[in-house]
């Protein structure tokens, strides 16, 4: 637990993580458990309609002003942000915090697609570089990514923080079928690679069916996911759940064998994190900080993003020595350790205590007595 006298100087800013759908949601939720004081603010929310997430922002814009002009002892404003829109909306965070109240500020980096977003270039790579250069600290999610800012950037104070998940609170598996079990969880779409998975399944389709099943839980392009599994009759190898979080992830979780995610662009994701941490092996593919917890033929395979045949070879492989699927599963729930929570408050606290040190005294982060 982060103490009420660091907490209560930390405003997080980021999209709604009450209910949440992805894992930048999913960081700040954990997050909110583990401060004493958590102070706040929405900038984003799904909406049935795009055009309502303007007036949903004006009002977040609206409410970090009278925050800050109310709050006095609120000294850094910690922001979670990505690519493309979201992007923008924490640029304009970034100046009314640090240039109107001479905050401090921390951009905490999640975007799967930053360095594509980067390399655009035009105005757009001028404001990336006006903003990473001027907040206090920037946080990134890998090694990699602290490389990309490295090479790219002025900044100095670059600080590799783990994504974070909860430990689980029991690992059962529960797969009594004979059929080797794959899970798939996100967003669906070309950039998680999904697709891809669909078209090496429909492809070896004899090869493949009674001896695995797809089972995948997310939303995006739901319509083309199923038009596609009907079309090729696909049913009996490819199972959808819907969007699941709850005790129903979970069950899905102790249910599964593999978990996959062959994708073209990531951070790096929570949901390989926490089907490490009920001792799933991983099938993914080597972008964003992926390869740092998915190591090539120890816990897991990694194949290049669109790399057909090599992903139906680590299909096969697991299906051919089943064996993989439990000695590399315990070798994938050791590596997640550092990233429970229990690990990665305390870092989080330190990185706080840093930057308040610079404005506040020694006594002022004392934790108060005890009555």
């Amino acid at each position: 637990m982060i103490a009420f006298n660091v907490s209560r100087h930390i405003l997080t800013v980021g999209e709604e993580y009450r209910d949440h759908r992805g894992g930048i949601a999913g960081v700040i939720n954990t997050y909110s458990k583990y401060l004493a004081d958590f102070k706040f603010i929405s900038t984003y929310k799904p909406q049935p309609n795009k055009l309502l997430g303007i007036p949903y922002y004006l009002k977040a814009v609206i409410v970090l002003i009278v925050k800050l002009t109310r709050d006095k002892e609120i000294r850094i404003v910690h922001i979670h942000g990505a690519a493309k829109g979201s992007f923008f909306r924490k640029l304009i965070i970034f100046l009314i915090a640090k240039k109107l109240f001479k905050r401090q500020v921390i951009y905490h980096i999640h975007g799967s697609e930053f360095q594509v977003f980067f390399n655009k270039g035009g105005v757009v790579k001028t404001l990336i570089k006006k903003l990473i250069n001027n907040v206090d600290m920037v946080i990134c999610l890998s090694r990699k990514w602290e490389t990309f800012f490295q090479e790219n950037f002025e900044q100095k104070n670059l600080v590799v923080l783990e994504n974070i998940i909860e430990r689980p609170r029991q690992v059962e598996k529960l797969n009594s079928s004979f059929s080797i079990k794959i899970l798939f969880l996100g967003r669906i779409g070309v950039r998680k690679g999904i697709f891809d998975l669909l078209d090496v399944i429909k492809e070896n389709k004899q090869a493949l069916d009674g001896k695995l099943q797809l089972i995948v839980g997310g939303d995006g392009e739901v319509e083309k996911l199923l038009h596609f599994v009907a079309a090729n009759d696909l049913e009996s190898i490819v199972r959808y759940e819907g969007w699941v979080s709850g005790s129903k992830k979970t069950e899905l979780l102790c249910e599964s064998d593999i978990y996959i995610l062959p994708s073209y662009n990531e951070g790096l994701p929570l949901s390989i994190l926490e089907a490490m941490s009920y001792e799933l092996p991983v099938i993914s593919t080597p972008v964003g900080g992926i390869t740092e917890i998915v190591h090539h033929m120890i816990n897991g395979f990694i194949v290049n993003p669109g790399d057909k045949l090599s992903l139906y070879s680590a299909l096969e492989m697991f299906i051919n020595k089943p064996e993989l699927i439990k000695s590399m599963g315990v070798l994938s729930h050791s590596i997640v350790s550092p990233y429970y929570a229990d690990a990665v408050i305390p870092k989080l606290s330190s990185i706080y205590e840093k930057l308040l040190k610079k404005e506040l005294s020694p006594v002022d982060l004392m934790p108060s007595p005890v009555c």
